[in-house]
């Protein structure tokens, strides 16, 4: 993830118990790489700058799986990613992707543990696809999901479709009208890329947000995003602007259940449009609620499923990159629940987990709320240009006991 440009996305991983060799870590690799087309593919781009996909018939381990020993004592495992985060991922003739082994950090008085860190380029791989490859590490096989493409562009989904909304066509084509205009104020979010990406962690007990959700009567994305705009609220103070709407890219998936490991970004985006400038809590969850009610949420991503499959391959793509335009909004925010059975690698034990996003090319900053069992996890990766990324675990969680003070 070095460089803005890089969109290098994947995922991060604690487990309990005495770390794999390097050897034994690439053997383990190359056993499942036949049930992960995304590990052997590459991207060129094709004409009229159209990414397409080249297999890559024979994978070398030792160029993807790497080992890194730290003896830094680091209290928290997050703590140890950002060597790895500001490397290149392999390029030329191999697949864009790598898998670090971490190990050696803390105090050595407690229990062994170990950290893996999976990354991608975004073009090969997205939320999904994540969850896909952890899976298919890490529990039991199940069985493959070969991209029916593999030598398609980046967002076009294979065959298939679905009814299209007239309604969900309308706000397509409201969100293509409002990324040509900009995303409004927020000096602090319209500053020129370093390039240089950096994170920020905090966790939150699974428990304590399915409670809140129950009680206010709507879903952890919905929480999530109304204690989000609480952070950028306390930003906006911070930065000594007047508080004001933001928006924000909410990513949505048009896989279909046959789709689940297949290679490319099988995405469409919606432009959310978070209430910063309300200042009572629950007027932004109900501001919120309104934009992510399931019926509008099932026909956008119906009718992008659609339009991707039945439109012509330009049009869908270029429609796609309008969406994700910086001027069209400051942040990108993703939720995902991830569902593993008993996941473990050998006899150490899958215990903690987190995703790792990257900013849009123009923006400066990503969050990822990732649920894992125990604990919901946000990671923040943020461009060191928005030095207040570092600051938005700590006031998330401030807004979220604001959030739960209010019900």
């Amino acid at each position: 993830m070095s460089g803005a440009g890089q969109l290098a996305v994947g995922w991060a991983v604690r487990f309990r118990g005495e770390p794999p060799s390097p050897d034994t870590l690439r053997r383990h690799v190359r056993a499942r790489l036949a049930d992960l087309p995304t590990l052997t593919h590459r991207v060129e781009e094709g004409p009229g700058s159209r990414p397409c996909f080249v297999p890559v018939p024979e994978i070398d381990p030792r160029e993807h799986v790497h080992e890194l020993v730290t003896t830094d004592p680091w209290k928290r495992w997050h703590s140890c990613l950002q060597d790895v985060l500001a490397r290149p991922l392999p390029a030329g003739h191999r697949p864009p992707w790598d898998l670090w082994l971490i190990h050696g950090y803390g105090d050595g008085t407690g229990a062994p543990e170990y950290v893996l860190v999976f990354r991608i380029h975004h073009a090969l791989e997205d939320g999904a696809g994540h969850h896909y490859v952890l899976r298919t590490l890490f529990t039991p096989r199940i069985a493959p999901q070969r991209s029916r493409r593999p030598t398609g562009p980046v967002s076009a989904p294979a065959e298939g479709g679905g009814r299209v909304s007239s309604r969900a066509v309308l706000g397509i084509a409201g969100d293509v009208a409002r990324s040509l205009r900009g995303s409004g104020s927020w000096a602090v979010l319209r500053r020129p890329p370093t390039g240089k990406l950096v994170t920020a962690v905090g966790t939150a007990a699974t428990r304590r947000l399915v409670a809140l959700s129950r009680a206010l009567d709507t879903d952890i994305s919905v929480v999530f995003l109304t204690a989000l705009t609480g952070a950028m609220r306390a930003v906006a103070v911070a930065e000594e602007e007047r508080p004001a709407p933001l928006a924000l890219l909410w990513p949505l998936t048009v896989r279909t259940g046959g789709e689940r490991g297949a290679v490319g970004n099988y995405l469409t985006m919606v432009r959310l449009r978070l209430p910063c400038a309300e200042p009572l809590p629950l007027r932004r969850l109900a501001a919120l609620s309104r934009q992510l009610e399931a019926g509008r949420v099932e026909r956008r991503m119906r009718t992008s499923r659609a339009l991707m499959r039945r439109a012509p391959l330009p049009m869908s793509l270029g429609t796609l990159r309008l969406l994700m335009r910086p001027r069209h909004a400051s942040l990108t925010g993703t939720y995902f629940p991830a569902a593993l059975p008993q996941p473990a690698l050998g006899e150490a034990r899958l215990d903690g987990a987190l995703g790792l996003g990257a900013p849009l090319p123009g923006q400066l900053c990503h969050l990822t709320l990732l649920r894992y069992r125990s604990e919901c996890t946000l990671s923040v990766v943020h461009d060191t240009a928005f030095a207040r990324g570092a600051d938005l675990p700590e006031l998330w969680l401030a807004a979220l006991a604001e959030l739960e003070a209010a019900v």
